[in-house]
């Protein structure tokens, strides 16, 4: 919000500066009528300011706008409960345990790094919802950052995309317990009623968390964690795609350019993003970089190869058939301009 500034006369003796003459001197009647008449035009401004305010309700109110965006552009999100979601198994060997330890490591631990203050990357008990229509894709996951009994419905975290396949249009929703304490998973609200704003995050923080540089490529992303429950994740991995916005947020800062080298292995199934699709990801998937909190198995193959999902390749044949796409992929993501990389921008509609 802009400050308000004083009016003030400007001296007029520019002219007599480093020649040594003496500002001329003003007639005080005059200085208090500019002044008057300055203070009268704040007083002016004030009382229109006051009466938009007053018309329209309410000052302007940037969780409402966004929501009513996403409501115009994609449709109501229901409210729901936690409880009506798929848990997110954590495994260690294959099996899940008896019990869990912060820290501990496992088979295919959470990408998304949950915090130094939380319980590590091998937390159980997140919750995946589909809440998908015949016209829009919705995807929840109740995230627990925090170790919690397995029939908890307290969550760190809800994460809510809606996304549009007929437009492309995407909006992102995120509610954050505050430190120490959790949200109740048995009722949330829908994130498109604008008496919501007391319950979600503001969409400057959710910009600022940056979600949209991770799925840079697609709004449902496949990792080998949320992988387990995949049958429970709507997919549209060539679709159109671009972020509701609304006047001073940012969503569309996020990257929303691809690469396509051509005859490459890795874009058969789903667009790879000139981020971190093609960057951290990719490394992760291929083994080019180990997944932090992995326990050995995870480590090793064919865990430590996610991509493509399911393949049931020997490591020889993985190596033969992908190891020359993901070269490109790497060099596309040092430079995407390169001609061979094809990069463009995801399509989108209105």
């Amino acid at each position: 919000m802009r400050t308000e500034t004083e009016i003030h006369p400007q001296a007029s003796a520019k002219a007599g500066l480093g020649t040594g003459l003496a500002p001329a001197r003003r007639d005080p009647s005059t200085l208090i009528r500019r002044r008057g008449l300055a203070s009268a035009a704040i007083a002016r401004c004030l009382g229109l300011l006051a009466l938009f305010v007053s018309s329209t309700g309410a000052e302007a109110n940037p969780y409402q706008d966004y929501a009513a965006a996403c409501r115009a552009q994609i449709g109501e999100i229901p409210a729901f409960s936690c409880a009506d979601g798929v848990t997110i198994p954590v495994t260690i060997n294959g099996v899940e345990p008896a019990g869990y330890t912060p820290g501990m490591t496992c088979d295919r631990p959470s990408l998304l790094p949950n915090g130094p203050e939380s319980d590590g990357q091998c937390v159980p008990g997140s919750r995946i919802l589909d809440l998908s229509t015949e016209d829009k894709q919705i995807s929840v996951m109740c995230r627990q950052k925090h170790i919690r009994p397995a029939d908890s419905l307290y969550f760190d975290e809800i994460d809510i995309i809606a996304h549009n396949p007929a437009s492309g249009a995407t909006c992102w929703f995120q509610a954050s317990a505050v430190s120490a304490s959790h949200i109740d998973g048995t009722t949330i609200p829908s994130p498109t009623d604008p008496a919501s704003s007391t319950f979600f995050n503001a969409p400057q923080a959710v910009v600022h968390d940056g979600c949209g540089t991770c799925h840079d490529n697609d709004p449902f992303m496949y990792s080998p964690f949320v992988g387990q429950v995949w049958d429970h994740v709507p997919v549209n991995p060539f679709g159109l795609y671009f972020h509701v916005d609304t006047p001073g947020l940012g969503f569309d800062t996020w990257p929303t350019t691809h690469i396509a080298p051509r005859d490459s292995t890795c874009t058969g199934c789903h667009r790879i993003g000139v981020h971190e699709t093609c960057g951290q990801l990719t490394d992760w998937a291929t083994a080019r970089a180990l997944i932090p909190g992995a326990d050995p198995r995870g480590a090793s193959y064919p865990l430590s190869h996610s991509m493509p999902p399911f393949h049931g390749l020997t490591e020889r044949a993985w190596d033969t058939i992908n190891t020359a796409a993901v070269d490109d992929i790497a060099a596309c993501c040092l430079d995407p301009t390169q001609t061979f990389c094809n990069a463009k921008p995801i399509p989108r509609g209105e």
